[in-house]
């Protein structure tokens, strides 16, 4: 195996710095060049790990691969830096990339291997070198408890253009429901309007730990419009909450219940920041409300333990899929041939 090197983030408040944890543990890699995050503080996470601000200097990249050698080394979605590539080959390491659904920054060319962990990244994508591979979960982190009552939960954290979550779409499903129905909304941002319903706690905060996020309500709402990785999903299903999600890649590759998705009624082409041509998978009012009465009637405690199995099935500690020797196989390919 090849000494792998990771480049990002190193705090567990940010979706990268999890898929950094994950790529270092599980694929047992060698070092860490910590990238400063606004999201957290880095965390010290390894004896081989060297820390810089965003974007990263050069004299502690030169330092780092100097000082750690490694053969390849992998970051999530951006490299921070164009001269990581250069500087890479430089000192005989291989770079890869691993590109999320809406996101493709022209310096991804210079990659030596992009991996696409959806078909939608993968159809997307004209970049030559990529490979199409599943990212798995760290189940670990996500401890399961069973969930017996009807309380939704959903997890907006910081939105993104055009209300990538669809909050106000699902708060106004909500509103329309009778009876003492109830729903948590955590998010990172203010909503922006008035939530005049009293059977919906919106709380603002950010949690200590990814598992938080999760630790109250029954089941989860995640109807994004389009996706980054949206791992929320398979997070709130290994916490045990079975997922309510949007019919569409990648939100679709994670749930694999019918009658947990909800189908877009429309579709629109966006570019906006960082997005370029983007499907914006519109979902109706109507349709989710439809879909949370009858959520209001389900066996919760049954579609918990599913929704564990179904995480468990796609964790880099699955039992019917060997991910890690998967990815170590692509690893070695491209640095030994």
């Amino acid at each position: 195996m090849p000494k792998l090197g990771v480049l990002g983030y190193t705090n567990f408040n940010s979706g990268i710095g999890l898929f950094v944890w994950e790529l270092y543990k599980y694929l047992d890699g060698d070092s860490i060049l910590s990238i400063g995050s606004v999201k957290g503080p880095q965390e010290v996470w390894s004896e081989r790990q060297l820390s810089t601000p965003r974007p990263p200097a050069d004299m502690v990249m030169r330092d780092y691969f100097g000082r750690f050698l490694p053969e390849i080394v992998m970051f999530i979605e951006t490299p921070f830096s164009n001269n990581l590539f250069p500087m890479a080959h430089k000192y005989g390491a291989k770079t890869v990339a691993i590109t999320m659904h809406e996101t493709f920054w022209a310096n991804l060319q210079m990659a030596d291997l992009v991996i696409c962990p959806s078909y939608s990244a993968w159809e997307k994508s004209d970049i030559p070198n990529k490979k199409l591979l599943f990212l798995p979960i760290g189940i670990e982190m996500f401890p399961f408890k069973e969930r017996t009552g009807h309380t939704f939960l959903m997890n907006i954290g910081y939105g993104g253009p055009h209300d990538r979550r669809q909050a106000g779409t699902v708060i106004k499903a909500f509103c329309s429901l009778k009876g003492d129905a109830r729903m948590i909304v955590n998010s990172q941002v203010n909503f922006p309007g008035r939530i005049d319903d009293p059977r919906i706690e919106y709380r603002l905060q950010n949690f200590p730990e990814p598992k938080d996020c999760y630790s109250d309500g029954d089941i989860a709402i995640f109807t994004s419009a389009y996706g980054g990785y949206e791992r929320a999903i398979l997070e709130s299903m290994a916490s045990g909450l079975p997922c309510l999600t949007t019919d569409a890649d990648p939100m679709n590759l994670f749930q694999h219940d019918p009658d947990f998705l909800v189908a877009p009624v429309s579709f629109n082409r966006m570019t906006e920041q960082w997005i370029e041509n983007c499907i914006y998978n519109e979902i109706s009012v109507e349709d989710v409300r439809k879909k949370m009465e009858w959520l209001l009637g389900i066996d919760t405690s049954k579609y918990s333990k599913w929704a564990r199995k179904q995480a468990e099935a796609q964790s880099w500690e699955s039992t019917e899929i060997d991910y890690k020797a998967l990815w170590l196989e692509t690893l070695e390919n491209l640095c030994f041939g």
